[in-house]
């Protein structure tokens, strides 16, 4: 697989969280696929940058979502991740975890024509 990466910066509020993810890429039926397996989420589109588009704005999407209903830290949790609240820190779960974790990252590994990208955002959380 060859490595790349997503990042992106979110400012809205006091806290700044700095966490890397990585991003798997796929095309099937002239759709492209990105696929965050630490949030479980996934952006698509008719080409490579319309998908990563799609992906930036779905990743928006769950950060105001959970931020605004004060759920951030439960779902991060409920996905894997380490979470530490009173420091306000989190680490997110390693490859190996989610292999075994998540079914669909599962299902996803074993397709023949994946790629792997790695990214740096940086969430700013109130």
């Amino acid at each position: 697989m060859a490595k790349a990466h997503f990042q992106g910066t979110f400012n809205r509020g006091k806290y700044l969280i700095n966490i890397g993810l990585s991003l798997y890429l796929w095309e099937e039926d002239n759709i492209t696929f990105v696929y965050s397996p630490a949030l479980d989420i996934t952006g698509y589109g008719m080409d490579e940058k319309e998908a990563k588009h799609s992906f930036e704005i779905t990743l928006k999407e769950f950060v105001d979502y959970t931020h605004n209903k004060n759920t951030i830290f439960d779902e991060l949790e409920n996905l894997g991740w380490t979470v530490n609240r009173k420091k306000k820190r989190i680490h997110a779960p390693d490859i190996e975890e989610l292999k075994i974790d998540n079914d669909t990252f599962r299902n996803i590994l074993k397709r023949g024509n994946v790629r792997q990208e790695n990214k740096n955002i940086e969430l700013a959380l109130a």
